[in-house]
Protein backbone atom coordinates (compact mmCIF):
# COMPACT_ATOMS: atom_id res chain seq x y z
CA UNK A 1 0.00 0.00 0.00
CA UNK A 2 1.27 3.45 -0.53
CA UNK A 3 0.18 5.93 1.92
CA UNK A 4 -1.01 9.02 1.91
CA UNK A 5 2.66 10.68 2.35
CA UNK A 6 3.52 8.79 -1.08
CA UNK A 7 5.38 5.77 0.67
CA UNK A 8 5.36 2.47 0.13
CA UNK A 9 4.19 0.23 3.09
CA UNK A 10 5.46 -3.29 2.56
CA UNK A 11 4.90 -6.19 4.95
CA UNK A 12 8.62 -6.65 5.66
CA UNK A 13 8.54 -9.54 8.39
CA UNK A 14 7.29 -11.71 5.57
CA UNK A 15 9.72 -10.14 2.83
CA UNK A 16 12.33 -10.78 4.76
CA UNK A 17 11.40 -14.57 5.77
CA UNK A 18 11.02 -15.22 2.11
CA UNK A 19 14.50 -13.78 1.39
CA UNK A 20 16.01 -15.74 3.70
CA UNK A 21 14.64 -19.41 1.87
CA UNK A 22 16.12 -17.46 -1.14
CA UNK A 23 19.50 -16.36 0.11
CA UNK A 24 21.91 -16.09 -3.20
CA UNK A 25 19.16 -16.05 -5.65
CA UNK A 26 18.56 -13.03 -7.60
CA UNK A 27 14.78 -11.26 -7.47
CA UNK A 28 12.53 -10.01 -9.91
CA UNK A 29 10.07 -7.37 -8.98
CA UNK A 30 6.68 -6.06 -9.97
CA UNK A 31 4.50 -2.95 -9.21
CA UNK A 32 1.19 -3.35 -10.06
CA UNK A 33 -1.01 -0.54 -9.44
CA UNK A 34 -4.61 -0.80 -8.29
CA UNK A 35 -7.36 1.46 -6.65
CA UNK A 36 -8.12 -0.15 -3.23
CA UNK A 37 -11.12 -2.73 -3.07
CA UNK A 38 -11.30 -2.23 -7.45
CA UNK A 39 -12.22 -5.06 -9.02
CA UNK A 40 -8.70 -5.22 -10.56
CA UNK A 41 -7.22 -5.47 -7.58
CA UNK A 42 -8.98 -8.42 -6.56
CA UNK A 43 -8.05 -9.81 -9.41
CA UNK A 44 -4.41 -8.81 -8.83
CA UNK A 45 -4.16 -9.86 -5.37
CA UNK A 46 -5.92 -13.42 -6.34
CA UNK A 47 -3.69 -13.85 -9.63
CA UNK A 48 -0.06 -12.41 -8.27
CA UNK A 49 -0.40 -13.57 -4.85
CA UNK A 50 -3.28 -16.06 -3.96
CA UNK A 51 -3.06 -18.56 -6.83
CA UNK A 52 1.23 -18.67 -6.81
CA UNK A 53 0.91 -19.50 -3.14
CA UNK A 54 -1.70 -22.15 -3.36
CA UNK A 55 0.64 -23.60 -6.27
CA UNK A 56 3.45 -23.66 -3.64
CA UNK A 57 1.64 -25.41 -1.31
CA UNK A 58 0.77 -28.56 -3.89
CA UNK A 59 3.75 -28.37 -4.54
CA UNK A 60 5.41 -29.16 -0.84
CA UNK A 61 2.56 -31.89 -0.74
CA UNK A 62 4.37 -33.09 -4.09
CA UNK A 63 1.73 -32.46 -6.48
CA UNK A 64 2.64 -29.83 -9.31
CA UNK A 65 -0.35 -27.87 -10.92
CA UNK A 66 0.28 -24.72 -13.41
CA UNK A 67 -1.40 -21.64 -12.23
CA UNK A 68 -4.04 -22.19 -14.84
CA UNK A 69 -4.44 -25.55 -13.37
CA UNK A 70 -5.09 -23.82 -9.78
CA UNK A 71 -7.36 -21.43 -11.03
CA UNK A 72 -9.53 -23.96 -12.28
CA UNK A 73 -8.97 -26.60 -9.23
CA UNK A 74 -10.46 -23.79 -6.83
CA UNK A 75 -13.48 -22.48 -9.07
CA UNK A 76 -14.13 -26.53 -9.38
CA UNK A 77 -13.94 -25.94 -5.48
CA UNK A 78 -15.78 -23.36 -4.49
CA UNK A 79 -19.26 -23.93 -3.55
CA UNK A 80 -20.55 -20.32 -4.12
CA UNK A 81 -22.36 -18.83 -6.64
CA UNK A 82 -20.53 -18.71 -10.14
CA UNK A 83 -22.85 -18.21 -12.58
CA UNK A 84 -24.43 -15.29 -14.68
CA UNK A 85 -21.43 -12.95 -14.25
CA UNK A 86 -19.74 -10.40 -16.55
CA UNK A 87 -19.79 -13.03 -19.25
CA UNK A 88 -23.52 -12.66 -18.74
CA UNK A 89 -24.65 -16.94 -20.18
CA UNK A 90 -25.94 -18.09 -17.30
CA UNK A 91 -23.63 -20.61 -17.04
CA UNK A 92 -20.76 -21.72 -14.10
CA UNK A 93 -17.25 -20.12 -15.18
CA UNK A 94 -14.22 -21.88 -14.68
CA UNK A 95 -11.99 -19.35 -13.87
CA UNK A 96 -11.98 -16.51 -11.28
CA UNK A 97 -11.38 -13.23 -13.30
CA UNK A 98 -14.85 -14.37 -14.82
CA UNK A 99 -16.25 -13.21 -11.77
CA UNK A 100 -17.75 -10.03 -10.65
CA UNK A 101 -17.05 -7.67 -7.52
CA UNK A 102 -18.88 -9.14 -5.47
CA UNK A 103 -18.71 -12.81 -6.64
CA UNK A 104 -14.87 -12.31 -6.13
CA UNK A 105 -15.42 -10.86 -2.56
CA UNK A 106 -17.01 -14.01 -1.31
CA UNK A 107 -14.99 -16.21 -3.33
CA UNK A 108 -11.41 -14.70 -1.77
CA UNK A 109 -13.10 -14.82 1.74
CA UNK A 110 -13.45 -18.27 1.13
CA UNK A 111 -10.14 -19.32 -0.62
CA UNK A 112 -8.48 -17.85 2.74
CA UNK A 113 -10.49 -20.52 4.91
CA UNK A 114 -9.84 -23.32 2.33
CA UNK A 115 -6.39 -23.27 1.98
CA UNK A 116 -5.69 -22.84 5.70
CA UNK A 117 -7.50 -26.58 5.94
CA UNK A 118 -5.27 -29.55 5.27
CA UNK A 119 -3.28 -30.58 2.59
CA UNK A 120 -2.72 -27.03 1.88
CA UNK A 121 -2.59 -25.95 5.03
CA UNK A 122 -1.02 -22.52 3.94
CA UNK A 123 -1.95 -18.48 5.14
CA UNK A 124 -3.58 -16.55 2.73
CA UNK A 125 -3.17 -12.89 3.33
CA UNK A 126 -6.44 -11.70 4.23
CA UNK A 127 -8.44 -10.66 1.05
CA UNK A 128 -10.44 -7.56 2.98
CA UNK A 129 -6.85 -5.28 2.87
CA UNK A 130 -7.06 -4.89 -0.99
Amino acid sequence: MIGTDGRLRLPMDRLNACFNNHKGQRVTVRFYFDAPGSTAAQQSYYYQYVVPTIQQAFRETGERKSEKAVDKFLMEQYPGDKSESEIGLGIDVTEARHLNRTQMSDFLEWVKQFAAEPPLSVYVEDPRTI
